[in-house]
């Protein structure tokens, strides 16, 4: 039968790993949702109220009037797409998903802890793992892209214009040969 110093060890020694193991998984320490901020400017940069905005992500749907801070959304593996309108005047934009920017549990360290890798296959299924931007500033007339990667904590994150027209490149005409009179 074993002595009471050793059962007491082998407890400390399972609750050490049971530790470890639950650290490793965003399910069970993490928060299945995050707070975004979404504002609307119109062409001059200065700020909309009130426009009417739709986001949704495979997770849910999410409805308000701009600006919208606080807003607790659903964390997903797939991008958040936003669209503002007030009458004919839309916004629109495409906050980006990334995974394993929630902190140093993540990555490497997670597979390498016993059932790491179980555990980050039900972090990517529930979405658990990924974070949008926290800050997003959408702009009257164009679609704006969003990257997590970007996020820099207490302000917006820039946007990156996706339906900018393309530069038409000036074309000079090509160099005609000259002309050799023969006599």
């Amino acid at each position: 039968m074993p002595t009471l110093p050793f059962r007491r060890l082998t407890v400390v020694a399972l609750s050490g790993i049971q530790a470890l193991v639950l650290g490793a998984c965003a399910t069970i320490t993490g928060d299945p949702t995050q707070v975004v901020h979404v504002e609307t400017v119109d062409e001059h940069g200065q700020p909309i109220e009130g426009m009417r905005c739709h986001l949704h992500n495979a997770s849910g749907e999410y409805f308000g009037d701009s600006p919208m801070f606080g807003l607790e959304v659903h964390r997903s593996s797939s991008d958040l797409r936003m669209a503002c309108r007030m009458g004919n005047r839309i916004a629109e934009g495409r906050a980006i998903s990334r995974s394993g920017l929630r902190g140093a549990g993540t990555g490497l360290v997670n597979l390498m802890m016993p059932g790491g890798s179980g555990m980050m296959a039900i972090d990517h299924f529930t979405g658990y793992r990924y974070t949008y931007p926290g800050w997003v500033v959408l702009r009257i007339g164009q679609k704006l892209e969003f990257d997590a990667s970007d996020d820099e904590g207490g302000r917006p994150v820039p946007g990156v214009r996706t339906d900018a027209p393309e530069e038409s490149v000036a074309r000079t005409p090509a160099a005609r040969p000259a002309l050799v009179r023969s006599e």
